[in-house]
């Protein structure tokens, strides 16, 4: 068989790395905020097959992107960080304000303009008030391009998912996918 032709390609991973300590997961009013600003965007649809959740059988879940939750504490998030060149149009001068939230009084909302109290889950030199927000750390995702076998970006290599989204339909991608993006 030659590269010309389809042909299947099987691997496996390990992967070793240091995930940092944290706290464990906790669903944020923030992120349950943006999360539905996020889904409101896109009409509710998979970023990658364009499938609702009705289509789909899930819910619609929102994924970390590009900083997943767990890595949140790690990140550079000081004035020249990459992040924030990548992030141009979140909101860097609230975020950086102060030590914890105590030290500062509220926060403008990016939707409404208005001047938020700051709270336990609202703390601007914390990083989950950046990695929470889907409105700039998230992607809409159904449950099989989300966490899926062979089909999630949990389990996939990313320019190996990336393929699902752009890819023509009809393309057998795996033995359990045939691309089909939503109508």
């Amino acid at each position: 068989m030659t590269v010309e032709q389809v042909h299947e390609e099987i691997n496996t991973f390990k992967v070793d790395v240091f995930i940092p300590g944290h706290a464990p997961r906790v669903t944020t009013s923030l992120f349950k905020h943006t999360r539905q600003h996020l889904l409101e965007q896109i009409d509710g649809r998979c970023w990658i097959c364009q499938q609702t959740a009705e289509e789909t059988g899930h819910p619609i879940e929102a994924h970390h992107y590009p900083v997943e939750r767990s890595f949140a504490e790690m990140i550079d998030f000081s004035p020249d960080a990459p992040i924030r060149k990548d992030y141009p149009d979140f909101d860097w001068d609230t975020f950086s304000v102060g030590a914890t939230w105590q030290d500062v009084p509220a926060w403008t909302d990016p939707d409404t303009g208005e001047q938020v109290p700051a709270t336990k889950w609202y703390r601007p030199a914390d990083p989950y008030f950046f990695v929470d927000d889907m409105r700039v750390n998230g992607r809409a995702l159904c449950k099989q391009h989300h966490i899926g076998k062979d089909q999630g970006v949990h389990a996939l290599p990313e320019p190996v998912w990336l393929a699902q989204r752009y890819a023509m339909d009809g393309v057998r991608f795996s033995k359990i996918e045939i691309i089909h993006h939503g109508d």
